[in-house]
């Protein structure tokens, strides 16, 4: 018997606000645009999508959100919002409730501070209370302190497709036993320094030229072993490969994304005509563009499935894997009809937006460095 896990809730802070209403309301906007910058005005002009006006302390007790590093409570609220959607209390002991996060920049601007005491003022002018901010795994191990959440605690730093993996994880720990309950979370957050590091490599976008954006939010899905609600989409197969490639560049071939979505076909037991959404991974690079070519020529025959795009307007990071994840959960769930523009590479090739409630979906990533994962979703 095939494994699939539901999905029974999920939670967002995205570019286009607080929590899965606004993120539909953006979505069914062909207009839409997100807001890119940064608030203050000391820092360069770079393309970074970030949610308008977000500060934990409104949507989170002000004591907790003082002690909350900025990655950290983008995912605190993300989570909340996922939580406050299953009964009350969990139906899961807290202790066996787990969470994989991904994140592709968390603890940047902790770091930036710190360092900067040390370099400009000496060690013992170091703020002790950033220290715990500046690794990757904050965020995670915030979650779990706040929300009371004893399982297991794992942070992918997986570039832009951490947030796909933490999905196949999650179904692992389920599967073994490990946990009866997932949050399943991708966080990103908007620090200069690191956007300006990818600028100066020219791989985001300047006007007049094509290039990606940097997205920051968070997204929070939870997965579990006997879903307490009705699953808003099923987790039914997940794959993954790599290329052996440069950390700093996409490979040459698209053979490992083709792999991994073929393995996640495979272990779900659905053919490449069985899809009826292929949620796309493209940003805005046209390298990654010309990838996604090659992968669909040869996965779909004609007539192709729909297709969604959201990554080219609301940026790409771990946070937006994880997106795209959500993103084809509430379309399988009947609570979303996408109104954006695919990018032309696709529509020129027969792809359409859905124009009906599909019954499966197709998310892949590819990741500088080589790295491919895929799954398939099902409507419940």
């Amino acid at each position: 018997m095939r494994e699939r896990w539901p999905i029974a809730a999920v939670g967002a802070v995205t570019p286009a606000g607080v929590g899965i209403p606004a993120l539909v309301e953006a979505l069914e906007d062909p207009q839409w645009q997100p807001r890119l910058g940064f608030d203050d005005d000391s820092s360069p002009p770079l393309p970074v999508a970030r949610p308008p006006g977000f500060a934990a302390k409104h949507h989170i007790p002000p004591l907790v959100a003082r002690r909350l590093d900025r990655a950290a409570g983008l995912l605190a609220v993300a989570a909340r919002e996922a939580l406050a959607s299953l009964p009350a209390p969990l139906p899961w002991p807290g202790e066996r409730v787990g969470v994989c996060a991904a994140t592709w920049n968390a603890g940047t601007q902790a770091l930036v501070e710190v360092l900067s005491a040390i370099f400009l003022a000496g060690p013992e002018e170091a703020p002790p209370a950033q220290f715990p901010s500046t690794v990757a795994n904050a965020p995670a191990s915030q979650l779990a302190i706040l929300e009371k959440l004893g399982g297991p605690n794992l942070t992918f730093f997986e570039k832009q497709v951490g947030g796909l993996r933490v999905l196949s994880q999650a179904a692992r720990l389920l599967s073994r036993r490990r946990a009866e309950a997932v949050l399943a979370c991708g966080v990103d957050e908007a620090q200069w320094l690191n956007a300006e590091s990818y600028d100066r490599l020219r791989v985001l976008r300047r006007p007049g030229a094509t290039g990606m954006i940097l997205a920051e939010g968070a997204a929070t899905l939870v997965l579990a072993a006997e879903p307490a609600p009705p699953p808003l989409a099923w987790l039914a197969g997940w794959g993954s490969a790599g290329s052996p490639t440069p950390t700093h560049t996409y490979p040459t071939t698209v053979s490992a994304l083709d792999a991994a979505c073929r393995q996640a076909l495979a272990t779900a037991g659905v053919a490449p005509r069985d899809v009826d959404v292929y949620v796309s991974l493209a940003n805005g690079l046209p390298a990654l563009d010309e990838l996604e070519i090659a992968l669909v020529e040869g996965l779909f025959a004609t007539p192709r499935p729909a297709a969604i795009s959201i990554t080219e307007r609301m940026g790409d990071g771990a946070f937006a894997s994880s997106l795209r994840a959500l993103v084809a959960t509430l379309l399988l769930a009947g609570q979303l009809r996408p109104r954006w523009s695919l990018p032309p590479h696709l529509a020129s090739r027969s792809f359409h937006l859905p124009t009906a409630r599909p019954a499966t979906a197709l998310v892949a990533g590819l990741a500088g460095g080589g790295s491919a994962v895929a799954l398939l979703l099902a409507a419940p």
